[in-house]
């Protein structure tokens, strides 16, 4: 009698326990693929935001006849990367919070321009293209400590080329503003 209940008693194979680990590696990796690509979908939505953003300002610059220059903060362990926008004006009122502000304190932040976050691990580098200023005589926009990016209020801008970037790998075509403000994407 205790050969018929041993035989009744059934565990998996090895092959089904095979069968069944080969499946769940699939689902993980097409699961891990997924999450990555809603990342890189991610940036590049950022990316589209910030051109619209570029779009709005020389735009704006050039309607109002003000200076606009792109104020980029990188990520820190408690903050993710930021840009905003700032003015150049002829008052000097001091700040604390950015170490252009406080050097120069005729740049403020521009309050009709709300300070934007990139997704997590994206970030951009904003490169200056050489220009010569040969008539241009104002330092605070043109020294070192000047801000890379700015909008000159007719219709100029410092000419930079802009790149995305995904967990330190490019994401999308360079961005080129030229001298006239005209924003290209490559």
């Amino acid at each position: 009698m205790k050969s018929a209940q041993s035989s009744s008693i059934r565990g998996f194979t090895l092959i089904e326990l095979m069968v069944v680990i080969v499946i769940m590696a699939i689902m993980a990796s097409l699961i891990l693929s997924n999450i990555n690509g809603v990342d890189q979908r991610k940036a590049m939505q950022a990316r589209e935001v910030f051109i619209m953003d570029l779009r709005r300002l020389n735009r704006e610059s050039t309607d109002q006849a003000r200076i606009f220059a792109l104020d980029v903060q990188n990520a820190t362990d408690v903050s993710p990367f930021r840009y905003g926008v700032l003015e150049y004006l002829l008052s000097s009122q001091p700040s604390t919070t950015n170490p252009i502000l406080s050097e120069n304190k005729k740049w403020q932040a521009y309050a009709e321009f709300k300070q934007r976050s990139l997704p997590e691990r994206v970030s951009f580098q904003v490169q200056p293209l050489d220009q010569a200023y040969e008539n241009a005589n104002n330092d605070d926009l043109l020294n070192s400590n000047a801000p890379k990016l700015v909008w000159l209020g007719n219709g100029e801008a410092k000419p930079v080329r802009i790149q995305f970037y995904f967990e330190q790998r490019p994401i999308g075509a360079e961005i080129e503003i030229d001298h006239l403000g005209k924003i290209n994407e490559r």
